[in-house]
Order: structure tokens, then sequence, then C-alpha cells
């Protein structure tokens, strides 16, 4: 009976090891976890947004067989999204006096912080980046030179956002003091492909009508699955033991069995 519950102990620990959930991600804002659980329950994977452990924050948890699935489709759709500086946060004083170089710098990271997120409201972008090269005044030069920008979309497989190139050079321009030719700015565009689906094999008429369980029916099933193998494996195992099983049992009833003195 001994070695059946240490037996049975094993295969406990077995089938909550197996059931476990994985941390995805650890500190994400409201903002973020929404948006990744959304596309995670979308592509049919079981996700679960909770507190995160610095009460601060929001983690999600996967389970531990879908987390690297997990991390391609949302590699795929570039979240969760990064958490933009905003103008105040960005100049925030922290010193008395600032130097000229820090101010610019700062002005310049700001600007493109902003035209970054502007850009990314646009339906089919995945990501934005901005650059921009602003050349300093010189009074003695008369010859100033102009400003400069780049930016890079990343783009959503089949989106038309290269169709309004146009448009997100007129709003570089317009955002970026001493931008004045729509020529000096840079548009490129990449295209994000998502994670590719395995490719189903073909079907033969007699399993035609055969349709393959999504992930979460196959959660749903997969605790009566191994709950069925643990009972089997316990089953063949005390069918192995058998004879000792029936030896424990004979001497213990030999030794239950009141002995006789020989007085009558």
């Amino acid at each position: 009976m001994r070695v059946l519950r240490l037996i049975c102990m094993g295969l406990l620990c077995a089938v909550l090891a197996g059931c476990g959930r994985a941390v995805l991600f650890a500190d994400l804002d409201e903002h973020q976890a929404n948006q990744v659980e959304a596309a995670l329950l979308a592509a049919d994977v079981d996700a679960e947004k909770v507190p995160a452990d610095n009460k601060k924050g929001w983690k999600i948890l996967v389970e531990s067989g879908d987390f690297p699935h997990a991390v391609e489709v949302l590699r795929a759709q570039g979240l969760p999204t990064d958490s933009f500086d905003t103008l105040g946060s960005v100049f925030k004083k922290e010193g008395f006096v600032s130097s000229p170089l820090e101010e610019r710098a700062r002005y310049l990271y700001a600007l493109s912080q902003e035209l970054e997120r502007t850009l990314e409201q646009i339906d089919g972008v995945v990501a934005a980046r901005v650059h921009i090269a602003l050349p300093q005044h010189d009074p003695l030069d008369h010859d100033d030179k102009s400003a400069s920008a780049s930016v890079v979309i990343i783009e959503q497989p089949g989106s038309k956002v290269r169709e309004r190139e146009t448009d997100i050079k007129a709003i570089v321009t317009d955002s970026v003091e001493g931008l004045d030719n729509i020529n000096k700015v840079t548009v490129k565009f990449f295209t994000r492909e998502h994670p590719e689906a395995p490719v189903p094999t073909q079907k033969s008429p007699q399993n035609a009508s055969i349709v393959p369980l999504s992930s979460r029916q196959m959660h749903a099933i997969t605790p009566f699955a191994v709950g069925g193998a643990a009972f089997a494996f316990l089953a063949v195992i005390v069918w192995m033991l058998r004879d000792a099983l029936r030896s424990v049992f004979a001497r213990a009833k030999t030794t239950m069995k009141p002995k006789d003195d020989g007085n009558d």
C-alpha cells in the first residue's frame, strides 16, 4: 500500500506540473495588458491578466505549452506597444540649470515621440519610428541648412498604409519647425509577417468530416485525458504487482488470525 501511495503522489505531481501557467509579461500598464490579452484570446491562446507582484501594473499568464506560440503572435502584432514619453515628462526639470545641449536633445526626443504616437494611430501601422535632423541656427551663416526627417513604418500584411505616404510626409513636415520642404522627409515601409500557420494535411474521404480541436477545447479536455491516463497507468501497476499484493494480504490475514494456545 505504501508503494501505491507513492505512485499516486508521483502521478498527481506530474499532472499538476503539466497544467502549470507561465508568466509571459510581469509588469505592464493596463492599456498594454488589455492589448496583449485581447490579441492572445483572438489567437485562441488561453491568456489571463492578473495584478503584478508590485501591485502597480499587470502581468499576463499563459499555459506553459502555449508560451512559444504566444510570443510569435505578439511579435507579429508589435505588442506590447512601447510606453511613450510625453513632452511634460521629457522636459521635467530636475536641476536648477540645464545646458543648451540637454534642452535641444530633450526637445528633439520629445518631438520624435509625439510624431511616432501620432503615426501609430493610422490604421495598419504596427510601429513607427521618426528621426529628426534639425541643424542648429548660426546667425553668421546666411546659408542655413534645411532640416530633414526619416520615418520608418512597420505595417501589417495587406494594409494600405503605403498609399498614404504623402499624408505621412505632410504630418512630419507640418510638425517640425524649420522643415519646410516635404521632399526632405523620407518614408520607408516594412511589413511584419504573421507567424506561419501549420499546413493542414490532405484529408482522406474517411476522415473528411473530422474537425481539429481549438487550443481552448484542448485545454478543457486535457484534465480528463490526463486523469484517464493516470488511472490506466495505476491499473497497470496494480496488475503487475498483483502477486505481491496477494502475498501481502495473505500475511496480513495470517498475522491477524488468533493463535491456538492448545487449551480446550
